[in-house]
């Protein structure tokens, strides 16, 4: 039920924009994802960045639909997103019950991810961006074969790497799993998979794009850390505590986080957490911008469920303590992001502050 309240709240303090003024935000991955939708049946007719074009898989899909259905592509790409949503509430339950966790630690942990105002918020109101909220979803879904022990970590190996690039980490994962029990046959035929989902996407892609792909987006930090203020860059590089800051908070409330006992879901959890973050950093500010806040809190569910799996909270009972309490009333503020939602209350804030000082 709590969950389900989380989506109303959402759903209820949250901007829905347009496409046009998707792009007046400046949200310009989405123009050339709908660019490969309007182009559905054929290669996209605009010049599109190199690793958007690779990602082509649910642009092209949306755009098939919407085509053939005379129906309008954006709203389609709402459809997907919602649809996303409803599926990742189904996982993430499943995972919560699966952990055995106490209500409280149950409400926090949905609280960091369901509120965070880079992740739900932001797809709704800004709905193009659907291969991110798939990629969110494909890491529900892999997590939940994790713990599960099933096939489920394979579809979501697959939907990863249809989504992102970085859909290659859930991949060597999902080896390294296999592997270890054994099932040399799964890595043949998921490894197959993986060769037609990169040559498809670059097949694409260098028939819409000109420029190949910019090598910058792997080596753009050590250019700025060089050539650049060091402060320029020391403050791109702070800037996603934006999107962590309260699960770091409740980070250091648990304990037994680091527990000796290291298992292969471990190993795994935090290869995709640290390798989907890192990469986020390479392309650097100049390439990155502010977009470096939500490239790397894609990845805050994998550490939210790693804490709820495998740490314990200082005090077990289901009551609230008060720093638990204000910790839950920051994220509910933090979540009142003065773009994606239609509640002003950081601006506010903002005036107030300025208005004194």
């Amino acid at each position: 039920l709590y969950i389900i309240f989380l989506i109303i709240f959402v759903l209820f303090t949250n901007n829905f924009y347009t496409f046009e003024q998707t792009l007046i935000l400046k949200q310009h991955d989405g123009l050339s994802y709908m660019n490969i939708a309007n182009y559905s049946y054929n290669f996209s007719e605009e010049t599109l960045h190199y690793h958007h074009a690779q990602r082509f898989y649910l642009p092209y899909l949306i755009g098939l639909l919407g085509n053939t259905f005379n129906i309008d592509n954006y709203f389609i790409f709402r459809i997907f997103v919602y649809l996303s949503l409803l599926i990742i509430l189904f996982f993430h339950s499943m995972i919560v019950f699966q952990s055995k966790c106490n209500l409280k630690t149950a409400i926090i942990t949905t609280s960091l991810i369901f509120l965070n105002p880079y992740l739900i918020r932001y797809f709704i109101a800004v709905p193009t961006m659907v291969n991110d909220i798939f990629f969110l979803l494909s890491l529900y879904i892999f997590m939940y074969g994790l713990f599960k022990k099933n096939f489920y970590i394979i579809l979501g190996t697959i939907l990863a790497l249809i989504s992102r690039q970085t859909g290659l980490f859930l991949y060597i994962g999902c080896i390294f799993y296999l592997y270890k029990n054994k099932m040399f046959k799964e890595i043949f035929y998921i490894t197959c998979l993986f060769v037609i989902i990169l040559y498809l996407s670059n097949f694409y892609a260098q028939n819409t794009s000109t420029t190949g792909f910019n090598f910058k987006h792997l080596w753009g930090l050590f250019f700025s850390i060089f050539e650049k203020d060091i402060m320029y860059t020391l403050k791109w590089l702070l800037l996603p505590l934006y999107g962590y800051i309260p699960i770091l908070i409740y980070f250091f409330t648990r304990k037994n986080v680091f527990y000796k006992i290291i298992t292969t879901e471990k190993i795994i959890l935090i290869f995709i957490f640290l390798a989907t973050v890192g990469v986020s950093f390479l392309a650097g500010p100049d390439m990155s911008v502010r977009n470096i806040i939500r490239q790397t809190v894609i990845a805050l569910p994998i550490l939210s469920i790693f804490l709820m799996y495998y740490s314990e909270s200082n005090n077990n009972k289901n009551n609230f303590l008060i720093y638990e309490k204000l910790l839950l009333f920051l994220i509910f503020i933090s979540s009142f992001h003065p773009v994606y939602s239609n509640i002003k209350m950081i601006e506010s804030l903002k005036k107030i502050i300025n208005l004194y000082y």
